[in-house]
């Protein structure tokens, strides 16, 4: 009877309070603030859940993300689908400033490939083919 006790067990845990506050503070707030957050260090991979929707088809936001240091695949997965498909976009997050010199991104240490997002249609570009190859040869700093 013990091991079912928190299935019967009424309100949140200390941690889920916690998250559920912080979803709450970031939920109401604007794509600038948010944006900011990122840039000092406030806003990192854990508040991603509490952010619109709509404010991951916004190229600053994610640009904001990637240069923050967070974890590049966290970024991706939140990113609209239909941003895959513009090449520009594509080519700007493979952008070499980015991650040169690297610093708090390593891009060898990421554990997936871009190919895993973008769009079949831009998979075999060769500016997108060449973007990729430019990062696979990043030396870590």
């Amino acid at each position: 009877m013990a091991d079912n006790k928190y299935f019967y067990q009424e309100g949140f845990t200390e941690q889920e309070e916690k998250k559920l506050k912080r979803y709450e503070e970031w939920s109401s707030k604007s794509l600038e603030e948010v944006i900011q957050g990122i840039s000092n260090g406030i806003v990192d991979e854990g508040y991603y859940g509490a952010l619109s929707v709509e404010f991951w088809k916004d190229e600053s936001l994610i640009l904001s993300c990637i240069s923050a240091g967070h974890d590049i695949e966290s970024v991706f997965k939140h990113v609209r689908k239909f941003m895959w498909r513009d090449k520009s976009f594509v080519l700007e997050v493979m952008s070499e400033r980015l991650y040169h010199p690297v610093t708090s991104v390593d891009f060898h240490a990421q554990e997936f490939s871009y190919f895993d997002f973008i769009h079949d249609t831009l998979k075999k570009d060769l500016d997108v083919i060449t973007a990729f190859n430019k990062l696979s040869k990043l030396e870590p700093v």
